[in-house]
C-alpha cells in the first residue's frame, strides 16, 4: 500500500489494484468464479491488514432499502451508505470497479465514495461506498434521461439503455435517476460495464 497516500482517499483504486493483480495472477489457469473467490480472498486479506472493517452499529444510520446487489442506509440526511455484494459484478469483480469508476466519470454531481468494506445482513462480502443523498423534487422522465445522456455523447439503445464507444449504461430508469430540487438530474443506480463491440 503507497502510504504517500491516506488509505481512505485512495481506498477504491488500491482495491481496484488488488482485483486487478489477482485475475493476472491467476491468468487463464483458473475458471472465472475462481476470479471472484480469490479477489473476494485478497480484499479480505486487505480489509484486515489495514483495518478497513466497517461496523455499521457503530453509525447512527437507518436501514432504507434492499436490491439485487445492496443494502442501502442513510445516515443524518447528507449520505447514503451502500453494502455492495458484488453481485452484478459477475464472476470478475473488477467489473465492479470499472462501473464505480466510470459512474463517478459521467456522473460526477452524485459519486461513489469507497469507505470499507463489512458483511451484509446475509453474511456477504461488500464494498461499503457513499453517496451522497439527494433531495429530488421527482423521479427524472425517461425524455429527460434520453436528453441528458444523448448530451454526454452516449447513443440511446433502449429506453433505459445507452451506449458510447467505450460503455454501455442500463437500468437508466426513472426511480434510478432523481429530478433534484437544483433542477438537475442524478443518476443514482445505474448500471454500468465495458462496451462488449
Amino acid at each position: 500500500m503507497d502510504r504517500a497516500y491516506p488509505p481512505v482517499n485512495s481506498l477504491l483504486e488500491q482495491a481496484a489494484c488488488i482485483v486487478r493483480k489477482e485475475k493476472e495472477t491467476t491468468g487463464n489457469a483458473e475458471q472465472t468464479e475462481s476470479y471472484k473467490r480469490g479477489q473476494i480472498k485478497k480484499l479480505t486479506e486487505f480489509a484486515d491488514s489495514y483495518n478497513l472493517w466497517i461496523n455499521l452499529s457503530l453509525l447512527n444510520i437507518d436501514f432504507l432499502s434492499k436490491g439485487g446487489e445492496n443494502e442501502v442506509y442513510a445516515d443524518d440526511g447528507n449520505l447514503v451508505i451502500k453494502l455492495n455484494n458484488f453481485e452484478y459484478a459477475g464472476e470478475d469483480l473488477e467489473n465492479f470497479f470499472i462501473r464505480i469508476f466510470a459512474h463517478n466519470h459521467y456522473f460526477s454531481n452524485v459519486p461513489y465514495e469507497m469507505i470499507g468494506f463489512a458483511y451484509n445482513s446475509q453474511h456477504e462480502f461488500c464494498a461499503v461506498i457513499t453517496q451522497p443523498y439527494i433531495i429530488a423534487k421527482r423521479e427524472a422522465t425517461e425524455d429527460e434521461i434520453a436528453e441528458y445522456m444523448n448530451a454526454i455523447g452516449f447513443e440511446t439503445d433502449y429506453q433505459d439503455e445507452f451506449h458510447n464507444k467505450e460503455y454501455e449504461i442500463f437500468d437508466a430508469v426513472p426511480n434510478n435517476v432523481l429530478y433534484g430540487i437544483d433542477n438537475d438530474l442524478y443518476f443514482i443506480d445505474t448500471q454500468i460495464r465495458l462496451r462488449r463491440i
